[in-house]
């Protein structure tokens, strides 16, 4: 079965017309599991769902305002007629961004600068590099 089959393997739909699509991770850990089975490598594979692992620290004070504050912003967006707009800070001022201009060109993470080592600090990462 090819990855769109098993996509689209059900023909529910949600309440606003959708197709519900099936959980990719368990086809992706059955596939991963069956290579490794045909080249002779016999471990066990772990899947672990990434929507758990959103955050490796607990959220904040500061992480609760900052989310109330987009959401509200986001809120305000709607209903003064935008679309295709997301919300954001920009030189301590709240903005609206426009959604194609936000992911036009790749945003890239230098992993030896000082900003990624604070990221890594203040949520208790490892530094894999």
């Amino acid at each position: 079965m090819c990855f769109q089959e098993y996509l689209q393997k059900s023909n529910a739909t949600d309440a606003s017309g959708n197709m519900v699509l099936s959980d990719i991770g368990v086809h992706l850990q059955q596939k991963i599991k069956s290579h490794f089975r045909e080249i002779n490598v016999h471990s066990d594979v772990k899947y672990i769902d990434p929507t758990y692992m959103l955050r490796a620290v607990r959220a904040n004070a500061s992480d609760a305002i900052l989310c109330t504050v987009l959401g509200q912003n986001a809120v305000h967006g709607a209903f003064a007629g935008f679309s295709g707009i997301t919300t954001g800070i920009c030189n301590t001022h709240n903005v609206y961004l426009p959604i194609p201009e936000v992911i036009k060109t790749p945003r890239l993470v230098d992993p030896n600068s000082r900003m990624w080592h604070r990221c890594l600090t203040s949520t208790g990462q490892p530094d894999f590099c």
